[in-house]
């Protein structure tokens, strides 16, 4: 557990971690709704205190100052000598077990085996070689399984996985599961007896285990390489587990070298050895995952299982033979592209336009980043769509992350992008879609080879897609099942007049072949004129001009180029949604106000709103959290919309049954009181000074530098609108903030109220 507030310094972070918290049984759901304050202050008193702690301080400070503030701040907690330190040990059962779950919430059906066994310690090498083999059992089960499925050897099941996981501080446990076509357990349950029992019977061959250990070792290196980006809290993470598991911290440069060396000793004979140690292991069981009656009643009986266990023990089945990996990746370059224009839009920020019409917006970071950010914005989202395909378009877009690009398959991308340092990520929304890459200032070719292959040579598997668009049919049956989603698609559905919000029905999704995913999905970047490429980083500009003309001018248009969506029709009446399917004892409440603007939002104005709601949502969290005692959750967000030239707020929070009205009342109560009131200078000056923090670090991360151009071309249609914030915000008053947030804030248009309930 973490707690505590981050020492004010640039990039710091200071957390102080309780040993042993996490073995203390505090109760479950309905026993914690009944905790008293008195209790909970019992609690804490006897867990906080200094003999259980350790203070991990990590960013940019001197050791003597760091010091000094946590003796100042910390040293006079109390220490009560008669806390002990309760352990809770976790008991091997060493018998198998059977399990169903009937979770009327989940997904999927499925099937999986658990194994239970102690946690292994990394303590000297040989356990630092145990859990590594541990490691790579699960690493190469996902491997295999994964590229089964693409290559449809197993076409019975929609999915699965294999992972380790710790359930204690000294217990771990390893679980292989799969996930179900519809109701189908017993083809889920074969799927997962012939993979256990191949491994059984054959390994894991040389050529698997050399993949997972090249992609893997090339990993670290990367991390080693990248020490000056590694997050601090990922770091601060890190130190804290190997504090409270009193293990060595490893850096990532002794992580890589202790890895390079002892993973030799890792063998395919090795790793038979772990696998037959482990399926020996009798700290098991078999569990069966339903989420509905016909899938529970298809369940197989503890009979049954151990029948089929036997059944594939006994058969003769086939070596799994490695694909092997293609790592090439070919463009096909236009000879002809070019330059057409390059404009200075503010220092160390240029905007480019070429001759296939998309547009390049060149930025360099003030940090010391050896990192590459290259962001192509398509100006074509899922709202370009027809309602008959809206929401299948980020179905398809995970398709086509899950299925390679050009002539690599998924595992060979993956393989690819570990060599080459760099990453993928793509994201579909409304009015746009965002394909990010991360590569490497001393190597940034593959970084444009990847997001150029990714635009023209997208490919979406033939058996992922019906593993995926399977799972989306089973979500779509049990929709009913899942109250908070089911609750959130009524609100959003109340808040427009418009046919894309609604969810698409079975057969609608069915025929909505792979061919047709493919198609929508690079529809989204038909057209160059309607993409902006946000590059990022400290790379000399003549050495990324060739790369940019050759790799992004080299982007043809499409014979079919897809429309610019419009903004979904918002509904004109207010309404009010209850829904009493809640399966917990609280309430969640959600109240959107919709205010029409008429004008666009410019930053100016942007920041006296945002300003503002830092305010209220403190107002909110008083009021009705801490003196009202009646919410366990309370939330404020302001979002504009610079299409439909309207701002929306989104007041949301938990809490008990009986008080949400109370509740609801008290909030607009506080909004409305705000409102009249204004922010003050004190407010205005706390919301100035963590601006200007943030827009310190905003210069020196190449991630949040791109992120902030990004959506100045989103928000403002200007990559530069962004340049001016420091000066904004230097020249913001009370009095400007106050009338702005008056203008804009003092007349909802709409208002949308939901309630989800318990039964």
């Amino acid at each position: 557990m973490r707690n505590g507030a981050p020492l004010r310094r640039a990039a710091l972070s200071c957390w102080q971690i309780p040993r042993n918290l996490d073995r203390e049984p505090i109760g479950v759901m309905d026993t914690v709704a009944t905790v008293t304050p008195a209790q909970l202050r019992q609690f804490y008193q006897r867990w906080y205190q200094p003999n259980n702690m350790t203070f991990i301080v990590v960013g940019d400070i001197d050791s003597k100052e760091a010091l000094a503030l946590i003796k100042d701040n910390l040293s006079k907690l109390p220490a009560n000598k008669a806390a002990e330190n309760r352990v809770w040990p976790t008991k091997a059962e060493n018998h198998l077990r059977f399990n169903i779950i009937n979770d009327k919430e989940n997904r999927v059906n499925g099937i999986a085996l658990y194994y239970r066994l102690p946690m292994v310690q990394v303590s000297d090498e040989q356990s630092f070689i145990e859990q590594a083999e541990w490691s790579m059992l699960v690493q190469l089960f996902n491997q295999r399984l994964q590229e089964r499925i693409q290559s449809g050897e197993l076409k019975t099941i929609s999915g699965g996985t294999a992972r380790s996981v710790k359930i204690a501080p000294d217990y771990q446990s390893l679980f292989f599961r799969v996930n179900a076509r519809d109701d189908n357990m017993q083809d889920a349950a074969n799927a997962l007896m012939a993979e256990l029992a191949t491994i059984d019977q054959h390994g894991f061959s040389a050529e698997e285990l050399d993949d997972v250990k090249s992609t893997r070792l090339t990993w670290l290196k990367n991390a080693v390489d990248q020490q000056a980006e590694r997050d601090l809290r990922m770091l601060t993470s890190r130190l804290a587990s190997s504090s409270l598991n009193n293990t060595p911290f490893l850096s990532p440069e002794e992580t890589y070298q202790l890895s390079k060396r002892l993973w030799q000793q890792i063998t395919v004979q090795s790793l038979a050895e772990k696998w037959q140690q482990l399926r020996k292991n009798q700290d098991a069981f078999w569990e069966q995952m339903v989420n509905n009656e016909v899938a529970a009643k298809k369940a197989l009986s503890p009979a049954a299982i151990l029948a089929l266990e036997k059944e594939y023990a006994n058969k003769k089945l086939a070596a799994y033979i490695f694909p092997g990996r293609n790592l090439s990746l070919t463009v096909d370059a236009d000879p002809q592209a070019e330059i057409s224009s390059k404009e200075t839009l503010a220092e160390n920020l240029t905007s480019l336009t070429l001759s296939n019409g998309a547009r390049v917006i060149l930025a360099k970071s003030a940090g010391e980043e050896q990192k590459l950010q290259i962001t192509a914005v398509s100006y074509k989202g899922d709202l370009s769509f027809p309602a008959q395909q809206k929401s299948l378009i980020a179905l398809a877009n995970k398709a086509v992350s899950g299925s390679g690009v050009g002539e690599l398959s998924s595992s060979s991308l993956k393989r690819w992008s570990a060599e080459n340092s760099v990453t993928l990520s793509s994201k579909v929304s409304g009015m746009n879609t965002l394909l990010s890459v991360s590569a490497r200032t001393n190597n940034p070719e593959p970084g444009f080879q990847l997001i150029n292959q990714r635009i023209t040579h997208s490919t979406i598997n033939d058996n992922i897609w019906a593993s995926l668009q399977n799972a989306q049919i089973q979500a779509l049956k049990t929709l009913d099942q899942r109250p908070a989603e089911k609750f959130a698609q009524q609100m959003y559905e109340t808040r427009y007049a418009d046919d894309r919000t609604k969810l698409l029905q079975e057969n609608q999704i069915a025929q909505f072949t792979a061919a047709d995913a493919l198609a929508a999905d690079r529809q989204l970047f038909s057209s160059p004129a309607d993409i902006t490429f946000v590059i990022v980083g400290n790379v000399a500009e003549d050495k990324l001009l060739p790369l940019i003309t050759l790799y992004l001018g080299s982007i043809k248009h499409s014979d079919s180029p897809l429309a610019a969506g419009k903004p979904l029709t918002r509904a004109t009446d207010n309404a009010s949604v209850t829904v009493k399917e809640q399966n917990e004892p609280v309430a969640q409440v959600s109240q959107w106000k919709r205010y029409d603007s008429r004008t666009p939002v410019n930053l100016e104005t942007r920041m006296a709103l945002d300003a503002f709601n830092v305010a209220l949502a403190k107002d909110l969290r008083v009021n009705i959290r801490e003196q009202a005692s009646g919410a366990y959750s309370v939330s404020s967000r302001l979002s504009v919309d610079p299409q439909a030239k309207d701002i929306s707020h989104l007041l949301a929070f938990t809490c008990q049954p009986e008080r949400h009205d109370e509740l609801l009342t008290l909030a607009n109560e506080v909004m409305v009181k705000r409102l009249a009131k204004g922010i003050s200078e004190q407010e205005l000056n706390e919301y100035q000074q963590n601006v200007q923090r943030s827009l310190d670090i905003q210069q020196r991360s190449v991630q949040q530098l791109a992120n902030t151009i990004v959506n100045s071309l989103i928000q403002y249609d200007d990559p530069a609108a962004w340049t001016e914030q420091e000066q904004l915000l230097k020249q913001m008053t009370v009095e400007n903030v106050n009338t702005a947030v008056k203008q804009y804030l003092s007349h909802p248009v709409n208002t949308y109220t939901g309630v989800l309930l318990p039964k």
